[in-house]
């Protein structure tokens, strides 16, 4: 009669040959630190960025790419077309691991100015439209109360509002690529 093996067993016996490629590991480890320092800076506006730039000072230099590697990923990751005014501070601080991940570059401090400028004209130019609309429905209402008809409105602003977006988010895209050329 044969042996019944046991699930232990026949889990032992399929990961026996299985190696662990420990660069690998090592690797993502310190990618994910990484991205984890720069996502913990950006998410608590209670730490302070001389935290942070000691511990990406305490990796060593080959260490400290993988690691930059991850926070390039996750600054990047946070730069998008803003809903509203409160962006501006997770901006700064996005700014500031940028500042910190390049050593103070002038050309990418520059670039993350013009980005800035640009999320703000995006807030503006939505705004802008948004009054507009509110103030061509108030006349049309005026003047004929009836004949207003709040769902076409509402699609004709749906649209503007999306055309708009993927304007400037396609614009905001190219930035980024050369952001993420210039971090590396």
């Amino acid at each position: 009669m044969a042996r019944i093996k046991s699930a232990w067993e026949i889990a032992l016996e399929k990961t026996q040959d299985i190696q662990i490629d420990e660069a690998k590991y090592r690797s993502d480890t310190l990618l994910k630190d990484g991205m984890a320092l720069a996502g913990g800076y950006l998410n608590n506006t209670d730490q302070v960025l001389d935290v942070v730039a000691s511990k990406y000072a305490s990796y060593s230099t080959e260490d400290k790419a993988v690691v930059r590697t991850g926070m390039v990923n996750t600054i990047m990751s946070n730069i998008s077309l803003p809903s509203d005014d409160i962006y501006q501070m997770r901006f700064q601080r996005t700014c500031d691991l940028v500042n910190l991940v390049t050593g103070g570059d002038a050309q990418a401090d520059g670039l993350m100015h013009q980005i800035g400028d640009f999320l703000q004209q995006y807030l503006d130019a939505k705004s802008a439209f948004v009054d507009r609309m509110k103030a061509q429905i108030q006349q049309a209402m005026e003047n004929n109360p009836e004949g207003v008809n709040s769902a076409q409105y509402s699609q004709i602003i749906s649209q503007n509002l999306k055309k708009m977006d993927s304007q400037y988010g396609d614009a905001l895209e190219n930035t980024k690529e050369s952001l993420r050329q210039l971090l590396g």
